[in-house]
């Protein structure tokens, strides 16, 4: 009779080596994951411009920057911990505060009569917006029901992206 090395009825299979150290978990690169994940900010800013351009807040924006720049992140950095999660807020919140300043831009082109393009080479229209950013405290008080609308409904975007890239991280050391 020939032996069979396979197991069988009333044999068992030889159990496997179990390693009883960890394996080392990967490194992050904070860096390198962090200049991935801005290459939404552009885009971001240019997606809020066009809705705004339309009369529109949107949460979507700040939904889509979220989940890009952690898309972008984990692409860059590797594995990401909780640094990671706090890098990809702050690209959400630049993002965001570009995206609004761009908007009033666009309303101060947009009552001078100017093409966006037109506005992007003219230094003085640089200069007007500059001054009226700083020394203006009527465009602020103007645009204060705005600011808080966009911050809600940026908020309301990215909130569930956010909450779920935290806990996903909760177990991870930062």
């Amino acid at each position: 009779m020939s032996e069979n090395t396979e197991p069988g009825y009333g044999q068992t299979a030889p159990v496997p080596y179990m390693e009883t150290t960890p394996r080392p978990r990967p490194t992050e690169d904070v860096l390198r994951g962090a200049i991935f994940a801005s290459i939404v900010i552009p885009l971001g800013v240019l997606a809020w411009m066009i809705i705004w351009n339309f009369g529109f807040v949107a949460s979507l924006v700040a939904w889509v920057v979220a989940f890009g720049a952690a898309r972008m992140y984990g692409h860059g950095a590797g594995h990401p911990t909780r640094r990671g999660v706090w890098v990809v807020l702050g690209i959400v919140l630049v993002t965001m505060t570009l995206a609004f300043v761009g908007g009033m831009w666009l309303d101060m082109i947009n009552q001078f009569g100017m093409s966006p393009v037109q506005a992007l080479t003219d230094g003085e229209m640089w200069d007007v917006f500059g001054t009226n950013l700083i020394d203006n405290p009527e465009l602020w008080e103007s645009y204060s029901k705005d600011i808080l609308m966009a911050a809600l409904f940026s908020a309301l975007g990215c909130f569930f992206t956010l909450r779920k890239l935290f806990a996903s991280t909760s177990a991870a050391t930062a």
